[in-house]
């Protein structure tokens, strides 16, 4: 079969839509890992509320920054920042109140369509474990656990490198050490 001049374009064209709607597919995070918080997100999501050792949450509705993915507000997107720059994302279901954001199985929907399939064994709605996909530049982890009878599922998206200051910092902390006089820093 020749492959004309136009059909090369249609399918460019095609191949193109195609990696636009799959990017489009995942949730719009407040900013890559590494990234920082500069006046634009300040006025987008409000002053960072860091500590006094610039440590920093920024919590926001999975609706809000993933409009195409049917979540309620019992999915949440934890933006983690040391120093004003993004360590990590937390995307967890919040299951205070009853098991139903965890049940609904979108959170573990999403890790698979985004990042990739993974075993949950015979029944999904009984998988009671984790799964760590290798990407480049980070690490995705999905965990879902029961403890109790309360299910804990996350997503959890960070680097090596993040990840060790993140716990360096966390350590320093709980140790009542200011991490800011650490010499590892």
């Amino acid at each position: 079969m020749k492959i004309t001049f136009n059909n090369k374009i249609i399918l460019f064209v095609s191949i193109f839509l195609l990696n636009f709607s799959i990017v489009e597919a995942k949730c719009k995070f407040i900013m890559d890992l590494g990234g920082r918080y500069i006046k634009f997100h300040e006025k987008k999501y409000g002053p960072l509320p860091e500590d006094d050792t610039g440590y920093a949450e920024v919590e926001i509705l999975a609706p809000d920054l993933c409009p195409n993915d049917n979540f309620d507000d019992n999915f949440i997107i934890r933006h983690i920042f040391l120093d004003k720059k993004l360590m990590a994302i937390l995307f967890y279901a919040n299951n205070s109140i009853d098991n139903s954001a965890t049940e609904s199985m979108k959170l573990m929907d999403y890790a698979k369509r985004n990042y990739g399939d993974f075993d949950t064994g015979g029944n999904p709605k009984y998988f009671n474990n984790f799964h760590v996909w290798e990407r480049v530049r980070k690490f995705i982890v999905y965990d879902r656990n029961l403890s109790e009878e309360t299910w804990r599922e996350e997503i959890y998206i960070s680097n090596d490198k993040f990840w060790d200051q993140l716990t360096r910092h966390t350590s320093l902390m709980e140790m009542g050490e200011n991490p800011d006089e650490d010499e590892t820093n």
